[in-house]
């Protein structure tokens, strides 16, 4: 998978978290939470790993792990390596 492939699967579709059911968008180059927050984002790859930057914080972080397959999106702490949000 490429950085191309993260952002084409991003933009596909509106994912909602699935604890809380808040509604997720990635709109361009930016997270759009409930329509309340848009927070501009970047997605890299280091050694096969793909991270999600975030230019505002996001739960007081703004470098995530992203762990994706063909249902969910996993958000997951850089700091202590636990999921910040499961989107599906």
């Amino acid at each position: 998978m490429t950085i191309s492939d993260i952002y084409n699967k991003l933009h596909s579709r509106a994912y909602y978290e699935k604890t809380e059911h808040n509604k997720f968008r990635f709109l361009n180059n930016s997270l759009c939470i409930d329509r309340r927050a848009t927070i501009p984002i970047v997605i890299h790859m280091l050694d096969g790993i793909f991270y999600m930057q975030s230019l505002k914080k996001i739960a007081n972080e703004s470098l995530f792990r992203l762990e994706m397959n063909d249902e969910e999106i996993k958000v997951i702490s850089t700091i202590n390596d636990s999921p910040i949000f499961t989107l599906e």
